[in-house]
């Protein structure tokens, strides 16, 4: 039976392949044999695609028949892909490029060959998609339910608690009728016996399962403290019903602190999860930005020496490549602020991760333009730095997370820790800041004046809008560090009083 490993280095092998296509805006117009033979490549990826398709629907179904609760969420996952590329029509956008390709003189014909570019990104980004459904963790959604679930139950355990303890003190000075007393009491005793059965439903959560076990017992005993504070109160027994009382407070503050401890060792879980996860993203980022920059240097040192800083045709090819490199790179980057932004626990460390992507986006335009000189190895140069000092930060953060400070747990089940300390945070915020200091300095000596000097060209006119939007984009960055440190440094002054 082929794994689940298995059929997803099928996936990436296709997206991977289908990337190889000719991008026929970036090159020039392909001998008649390229056309050929991407034609006979397509057609491979296709029979590939659909033998990877037969095999993931075999396994969901076995998966769906099994009596592990796991293998049948991740069947749902399977299911989930290939809803999805049927939804996308994948196999019928392979045609539609075989068909494409193998059109008489279609390597001649611009509509054709931009047709084949068009569907080629369009059928790259829904094999991304399929890779994504397929490599998604169920084990964060189910941390998340968790946490949900646990917090929903602390908050009725925190409302019964106070009731009680309400109750207690109405006891115990004694103004009120014990008859009423006693009525009040039974409605509190009521909704905790609802609560103790609800204890009993099965959970697919194992973990979730056991806390609930411990949890059982002291609730259950709250529970007989309180049929017995209603007894009591029966008797007009005043001191005895505020005894019993008490011991269901007690009780219930002991099932509040256990899962209490769920939802903060819930949450470092999820802390880690995440951390170790965008490390990984920041590593892969980091080498791929590496092979960039070289191929950058390289590229700027030949264009500086020649008239004007044309490129020749395979200067160009190999700037268009450096182009797809740094778009991988960037939709890699904005995978990274997805969850940074969703987790939302570090606004700092949150806009260096935004101006890193922004900075990609700037590299990966320049190449596109052929545009590689002084500012754009500075811009990818930057891009290597920064995401050097986000490696180390998320280093630093898993350590903490290991290794949290007195008194740096979860807030007793309240707020969640931050994602990055304010320290760090500030820290990689401070180099942002003189890189984008440095980065505007280079602008002013690479293009002196007050304004970006006239075109006089259509491929000047391209340039000069790029560069005015890019020191636009600076202008801003400055403001929008400057807003975040301080709000950093508030909630750090706020932190130590």
């Amino acid at each position: 039976m082929p794994t689940f490993r298995q059929l997803f280095a099928v996936a990436a092998l296709v997206a991977a392949a289908a990337a190889l296509t000719t991008r026929a805006d970036n090159a020039p117009a392909p001998a008649q044999v390229s056309v050929e033979d991407s034609a006979v490549r397509q057609a491979q990826l296709k029979r590939t695609y659909e033998q990877f398709r037969t095999k993931l629907a075999v396994v969901a179904g076995r998966m769906e028949a099994s009596g592990d609760a796991k293998e049948r969420e991740r069947a749902k996952a399977l299911r989930a892909a290939l809803k999805e590329a049927s939804n996308r029509g994948v196999e019928s956008k392979f045609d539609s490029l075989i068909r494409a390709l193998t059109t008489r003189n279609a390597d001649q014909n611009l509509d054709i060959l931009n047709q084949v570019v068009r569907e080629n990104k369009e059928l790259r980004d829904d094999l991304r998609k399929l890779i994504a459904l397929l490599t998604a963790d169920s084990g964060d959604e189910m941390l998340r339910k968790r946490i949900e679930e646990a917090l929903r139950l602390l908050e009725t355990l925190k409302d019964l608690r106070d009731k009680q303890d309400r109750m207690r003190a109405q006891t115990e000075m004694k103004k009120r009728d014990a008859g009423d007393l006693a009525k009040d009491q039974k409605k509190i005793t009521a909704a905790t016996k609802d609560l103790r059965d609800k204890l009993d439903k099965p959970s697919k959560d194992t973990e979730l399962a056991k806390k609930m076990e411990a949890v059982k017992k002291p609730v259950g005993e709250a529970n007989k403290a309180q049929m017995k504070a209603e007894g009591q109160l029966g008797m007009k027994d005043n001191d005895g019903a505020g005894e019993s009382q008490g011991t269901a407070v007690k009780k219930l503050d002991e099932a509040i602190k256990e899962i209490e401890d769920l939802i903060n060792q819930a949450r470092k879980e999820e802390q880690e999860r995440k951390l170790l996860d965008l490390l990984a993203r920041a590593k892969k980022m980091l080498e791929l930005e590496k092979e960039i920059l070289t191929g950058s240097e390289t590229l700027a040192r030949e264009l500086s020496k020649t008239d004007g800083g044309k490129a020749d045709v395979a200067q160009a090819a190999r700037a268009n490549k450096l182009a797809e490199k740094q778009l991988d790179n960037l939709r890699e980057g904005e995978g990274a602020l997805k969850i940074i932004r969703q987790e939302g626990s570090a606004a700092a460390f949150e806009e260096v991760f935004d101006q890193v992507v922004k900075d990609m986006d700037v590299a990966q335009r320049r190449f596109g333009r052929v545009e590689v000189d002084t500012v754009t190895v500075a811009t990818v140069t930057d891009v290597v730095e920064t995401l050097k000092e986000i490696v180390k930060a998320l280093e630093k953060a898993i350590k903490d997370n290991e290794n949290p400070p007195p008194g740096g747990g979860g807030g007793g089940g309240g707020g969640k820790p931050k994602l990055v300390s304010l320290l760090n945070q500030l820290k990689i915020i401070h180099s942002m800041q003189k890189r984008v200091n440095a980065r505007t300095a280079l602008y002013g000596n690479q293009y002196p004046g007050e304004q970006v000097p006239r075109a006089k060209t259509d491929r000047e006119k391209t340039r000069f809008e790029g560069i005015t939007k890019e020191l636009k984009d600076l202008s801003g960055r400055q403001e929008r560090l400057a807003k975040v440190t301080r709000e950093v440094g508030k909630e750090a002054a706020e932190q130590k009083q």
